[in-house]
């Protein structure tokens, strides 16, 4: 590096250090990420306890039934009826619930995401209901959430390239318009490249202050994230490329020739463009394209289902036994009406029935649902934003995919859970202490969630390698 270029970088960081404004700016960017991380972290405090204390909830009536069921085989303990007796698969259906919970990331501080409309635990309960079924507090696009509580995520995707846009705008016009520009001119060094290193300098320094400050809070709030250096290093790529995007596209504004004024208003246009009406747009497209049904018409389906199974009860039963003849019994004690016994399995093989029928229509309406988000997806690459929102909550846990992905193994959990239950329920059968201890258990797997940091991580650089393209063409221009 020659003499010329190390005097104008240590020139420009002495103006960088000296000018209020810019230092200001990078302070405000610096509050506002602790005010987001503090914001996040004590979010999810409160669904972390939420979902210990259900968790500890089930533990604890595990290990009371469990030992109601020892005291009965004692002699210790006797019951009124069969609907209290601890044996029956009546107090599993309904005292005895089951959780399952998505496990938090330790990058959740980043991206807040989908939880701030759903929790991370689900109630498995064995009678029909939402807590069942897990579908109708579905969000049906991945982008209704463009606001919701201050995030990391929200900073860094729209408040982060106004900071941008702030610093950078007028670097060249000012010097046009102060009349400083035929000295500039008059120096060895090409006035794109003296454009070049300003900017660079600005990105190196105002990036550099994200990194740290990001690294600061995660040390503060998030400890566990370092336990992942690829997830770190994927944090601070797709940040890098996403400032490098806003820099490079000041640059070519700046190359352009507008006044310090014009350049404001194309810059700021441009953020507006690629940060709130693109995405508006394309969410908008995707309720035209892939339009879903009211959630109305699957409930109204599932009760015209149950009113038709109680108007032919009897044939019903037939074929449910047919379908699981382990669950047939002769025992007076399942086929009487008259005790609690008898009337739950009469009210919950309604149910399952309702269910097993019910379920193509609702398959097709999650499908419906499926497909936007699907859509949707794809069409991040219209907005470098879009692609940063995906990344983060990728790496948080916390996206439209975690959450989708996580009801679906708790649906398929709870189908397991009934079998294990309804077949000792159906049979009269006296569940044992052991058997309570043995219950299936929910384990989230996490790698039916693929990472996509890689095609995010492309994306940008498209982005990056299109503003790249731009640049002689620019030069060449304004050189004639």
């Amino acid at each position: 590096m020659n003499q010329s270029y190390q005097r104008l970088i240590r020139l420009e960081l002495l103006q960088l250090l000296r000018n209020r404004s810019h230092v200001t700016l990078i302070a405000i960017l610096l509050v506002l990420m602790t005010a987001a991380t503090w914001n996040t972290s004590r979010t999810l405090k409160a669904k972390m306890a939420e979902v210990d204390r259900q968790t500890d909830l089930v533990r604890a009536n595990d290990q009371q039934l469990g030992a109601e069921i020892d005291s009965l085989a004692q002699g210790l303990a006797t019951y009124e009826t069969s609907y209290t007796l601890p044996t029956s698969g009546v107090r599993l259906t309904y005292d005895n619930h089951r959780v399952t919970t998505l496990p938090f990331s330790p990058f959740s501080v980043v991206a807040i995401g989908q939880g701030d409309l759903h929790s991370n635990y689900k109630k498995i309960v064995l009678y029909f209901d939402t807590s069942y079924e897990m579908y109708s507090e579905e969000l049906i696009s991945p982008l209704e959430q463009l606001f919701g509580q201050l995030d990391l995520a929200f900073v860094w995707t729209y408040l982060l390239p106004l900071i941008i846009l702030l610093v950078s705008f007028n670097l060249l016009s000012l010097e046009r318009e102060t009349g400083r520009l035929p000295l500039i001119e008059s120096q060895p060094l090409a006035v794109s490249r003296w454009l070049l290193l300003r900017i660079g300098l600005r990105f190196l320094v105002l990036f550099s202050s994200i990194a740290l400050g990001a690294l600061a809070l995660l040390a503060i709030f998030a400890a566990g994230a370092f336990g992942s250096a690829k997830a770190i290093g994927q944090l601070l790529i797709i940040l890098f490329c996403y400032c490098a995007f806003w820099f490079s596209l000041s640059f070519l504004v700046n190359l352009a020739g507008y006044s310090s004024g014009n350049a404001l208003i194309v810059l700021t246009s441009t953020w507006a463009l690629l940060v709130f009406l693109v995405p508006s747009v394309v969410n908008q497209l995707g309720k035209e394209i892939h339009p879903i049904p009211s959630r109305l018409e699957v409930i109204n389906h599932h009760q015209a289902i149950y009113n038709e199974i109680e108007h032919h009860l009897e044939e019903e039963m037939a074929g449910l036994f047919q379908l699981h003849p382990d669950w047939y019994s002769d025992d007076p004690v399942t086929q009487s009406l008259s005790n609690s016994t008898g009337w739950n399995i009469n009210y919950l093989a309604k149910q399952y029935l309702a269910q097993v029928k019910h379920q193509p229509f609702a398959a097709e309406y999650e499908k419906q649902i499926d497909a936007r988000n699907a859509w949707l997806l794809n069409l991040r690459f219209l907005s470098p934003a879009l692609i940063l929102q995906n990344a983060l909550t990728d790496l948080a846990g916390s996206s439209v995919r975690h959450y989708r992905n996580f009801l679906q193994q708790s649906i398929e959990y709870a189908q397991q859970y009934r079998m294990y239950v309804f077949g000792g329920l159906f049979s009269n059968h006296a569940f044992t202490s052991q058997e309570i201890k043995n219950l299936p258990v929910f384990e989230f797997d996490s790698s039916r969630v693929p990472n996509r940091f890689a095609v995010d991580f492309l994306g940008l650089v498209t982005y990056l390698l299109l503003l790249l393209v731009a640049s002689p063409i620019i030069i060449r221009i304004n050189s004639k």
